[in-house]
């Protein structure tokens, strides 16, 4: 796979999979054997992603993230993301607050045989849960 064609498959995937929440092209984007891994956590499998993406799009409807940056080296990319999201629905064990709040985050993508097989999120989560008003600011 050439890096135009990785480029394709991760703006792809970040749109349809992450920003439209298409658990069908979840599927169709990853290897079956797929591993997201968020921060420290352990591993999820697809479908536990596919559980995380519904609940995310639960807790914030709108959510909606552009690619800033997008690097591709060999079976490798990389993403720098940021939106604007509305928290509407539970998160992470917090009630809904209707706040407006910024969320960005790198992801990098390891890529076999034209999908994806290995995605390692790193997210602002501090800054998330201080916007929510769960934690004080810095």
């Amino acid at each position: 796979m050439n890096a135009t064609d990785t480029r394709d498959l991760i703006r792809r995937y970040v749109d349809d999979v992450w920003n439209r929440g298409d658990l069908a092209a979840l599927e169709a984007l990853t290897v079956p054997a797929f591993a997201y891994r968020l921060g420290g956590q352990p591993a999820r499998a697809r479908e536990a992603l596919a559980q995380f993406i519904r609940g995310t799009h639960v807790a914030f409807p709108d959510w909606r993230v552009e690619i800033l940056d997008l690097i591709v080296e060999d079976n490798r990319a990389a993403v720098r993301w940021s939106g604007q999201v509305t928290h509407l629905g539970p998160f992470r064990g917090v009630p809904p607050t209707g706040r407006r709040i910024t969320v960005s985050g790198i992801n990098v993508y390891e890529v076999s045989e034209g999908r994806i097989a290995v995605e390692w999120e790193q997210t602002d989560s501090l800054g998330m849960l201080q916007q929510l008003g769960v934690l004080p600011p810095a």
